[in-house]
Parts: structure tokens; C-alpha cells; sequence
């Protein structure tokens, strides 16, 4: 079995390998990396199980195991966090994370990721039995991503004008009702019994507009409207709009108007 750590301090690596060793001596092979663009880069040896700190340099492990998920959709991932109030349970969940671990790691929090590991393997393999047994087909099921793609590739529902519309439609309405959520492609494909890549194809094919830019185009014209008309700081507008980064949506804002959100206010009271 593969087993991926990911954590900028190299004492926390260490330590899990040498728990995984008290375990189970020789039974793993290790892959090591020490920040999430490494991650993302050695996820290609498709590992089994992967251990990743949430706060490191350059990206931060969320952002990492969603770009390193499509090099390895077969791995389960288990999140490191120093906080004991876990912030990030939407996109994790959303991201189909198997569980995290608070630090300071145990052997006794690493025995219960291998056993979990363990139940979920015998879970996949009762689900592919069934599954072969009603199409006579083999089925990749470890995430529901990998499972939709493989039965809507059964179907030919996509080639209907009329579905590819209705489907444009309540993306455009799932986005206007969410966007103060931190939503993302995955989220909404879900909501629509789709998968991810196929909604990111149609949407471009039907509008000629990335999702990615329209959600982002969505909120920074809801903030334009917040900082034009409330007394609302920067950082509540922020969360208003689903940032929960200041700082990203400031360089979000940035980018999409030429003007920081206080330029953007100021001109807007110059009025």
C-alpha cells in the first residue's frame, strides 16, 4: 500500500511513518512531500491513503487535494489540522475527504485511519461485486466523481438540446442562490446528479463563459453593489460574497475591476 504524507515540517512526516512502522512494520511504501504544488506533482504515483496538512506554503492542502485529485481520484485522503474548531468542513466534504486528524498525531488516530482505510476497501469491493453483477461491467468506485462519469457515460441523456439548456438554467440558478457560499464546479455538479467535467464543458459550450469566471463574475458584481450602496467593511463583504479570505478577494477584486474594493468605494462616493 502507498501511503502519501504532506507536511511542510519534516518531524511530522517522520512521525507518522515511524507510527505507521509500529503498526505494521515494512507493509507500506512511503511518498513524501513538503508543500502542496509537491503534492499535487507526486500524486501521480496514485497512492493509496495520503495524510496532508491544511496550512502549508504556496497552496494550501484543500486547494492541493482538489488539483490532485484528478492525477489520482483512487486515493483517500486524510487532512492534518492544528485547529481544534475545523473551518474547512464544506469543501471537505465537498473534496469527499475520508476524515481529519487534529495535531499533535497519535498512534492510536493512525491505527484508526487503517482501519477506516480497511472498511472502506471492503465497502468498494462489495459495491464493484454488486455493480458487476447487474452491468457486467467493471466499475471504478472509489468516489462518487468516478462512479457518476462511469454511468453517465452509460447514457445519452447529454445529447438532448433541451437537457443541455436545463442544465445552463439551474446552474445559473444554483449559482445566484449560493453565491454567498464558498461554491465551487464540484459543488454544483453534485447538486445536479452530473459530473464536474461535463458541467464545465457544457456550461462553455452553451455560453461561451467558463463557470469558474461566471460564479467569479457573480460575486464580485454582488461586492460592487455592497460597496457602492453599505457601510459594510471589506472583510464582512468579503464573506458576504463567499471569500473567507480578505486578502483573496481583495486580489480576486483586483484582477476582475483593475481597482482594490477601498478604490473601487471611493470612486463610487466621489459620485
Amino acid at each position: 500500500m502507498k501511503i502519501l504524507i504532506c507536511d511542510d515540517e519534516p518531524m511530522i512526516r517522520l512521525g507518522i511513518i515511524s507510527m505507521l512502522e509500529e503498526l505494521e512494520s515494512g507493509a507500506y511504501e512511503y511518498i513524501q512531500a513538503e508543500n502542496g504544488l509537491e503534492l499535487i506533482e507526486k500524486a501521480a504515483q496514485r497512492p493509496d491513503v495520503a495524510f496532508v496538512d491544511i496550512q502549508m506554503p504556496h497552496m494550501d492542502g484543500l486547494e492541493a487535494i482538489e488539483k490532485a485529485k484528478e492525477k489520482s481520484p483512487v486515493t483517500r485522503w486524510f487532512l492534518l489540522t492544528g485547529h481544534s474548531k475545523f473551518e474547512y468542513a464544506q469543501k471537505a466534504i465537498r473534496l469527499e475527504i475520508a476524515d481529519y486528524l487534529l495535531k499533535p498525531v497519535g498512534v492510536g488516530d493512525i491505527k484508526n485511519v487503517m482501519q477506516k482505510v480497511s472498511g472502506l476497501k471492503s465497502s468498494d469491493n462489495l459495491v464493484k461485486s454488486y455493480l458487476k453483477s447487474v452491468t457486467d461491467k467493471d466499475f471504478d468506485v472509489s468516489s462518487s466523481q468516478s462512479l457518476a462519469t462511469q454511468i453517465q457515460s452509460m447514457t445519452d441523456m447529454g445529447d438532448s438540446p433541451k437537457f443541455r439548456a436545463d442544465i445552463v438554467s439551474k446552474t445559473k440558478a444554483y449559482v445566484k442562490s449560493h453565491y454567498r457560499e464558498d461554491i465551487g464546479i464540484s459543488s454544483i455538479a453534485d447538486s445536479l446528479g452530473i459530473t464536474p467535467n461535463y458541467l464545465s464543458r457544457l456550461f462553455k459550450e452553451q455560453t461561451g463563459v467558463r463557470l469558474k469566471d461566471y460564479i467569479t463574475h457573480l460575486k464580485i458584481d454582488k461586492a460592487k453593489e455592497l460597496l457602492a450602496s453599505s457601510g459594510l467593511s471589506v472583510k464582512s463583504i468579503a464573506t458576504e460574497v463567499g471569500y473567507y479570505s480578505s486578502k483573496h478577494f481583495s486580489k480576486v477584486f483586483l484582477k476582475a475591476t483593475g481597482s482594490t474594493p477601498s478604490e473601487y468605494r471611493d470612486s463610487k462616493s466621489n459620485f
